[in-house]
């Protein structure tokens, strides 16, 4: 963490983040060919737009009226979970391989750690160890770590 980091004071904000990948295909069943410790799909997908459309985003929404509070677009889509903490602050990675806290009221970025991975399928979980609060993230074949600052 760097020291300019500083966590929002906890605050009931009523939002729902998840990461959102807009993009424009038609799904198609695949007859499955199924081979002993070997991965099989059941489908795919068939482009129906030109790829410019793609992208991927991190939301904040209201459940009870649909309203996007805030959007942060990724360089790439992202297929990266989410962790929104009391405090404030919405964990998120990314396919670039940067794991990164947001302030969950406005979306500005707090703080960033390139892993040297994609962040692909994971979501960062938080634990607490003697007192002191932790943020896990799995990046590539990596998991990394961090302590979280009293302040």
């Amino acid at each position: 963490w760097s020291t300019s980091f500083a966590a929002p004071r906890a605050q009931a904000l009523n939002l729902f983040f998840v990461t959102a990948r807009e993009t424009c295909v038609t799904y198609v069943p695949l007859k499955p060919e199924i081979t002993i410790g070997q991965n099989s799909v059941g489908g795919g997908v068939r482009r129906v737009a030109d790829r410019v459309f793609d992208y991927g985003a991190l939301r904040a929404i209201d459940p009870s009226t649909g309203e996007r509070k805030w959007e942060l677009r990724y360089a790439t889509p992202s297929l990266a979970g989410v962790m929104s903490t009391a405090s404030g602050v919405v964990f998120a990675g990314d396919n670039e391989g940067f794991f990164n806290a947001f302030e969950a009221k406005s979306g500005k970025k707090l703080w960033s750690y390139r892993t040297g991975s994609p962040v692909w399928g994971a979501a960062a979980n938080s634990y607490m160890l003697d007192g002191k609060q932790y943020v896990l993230i799995e990046s590539g074949n990596t998991m990394i770590a961090f302590a979280v600052p009293e302040k």
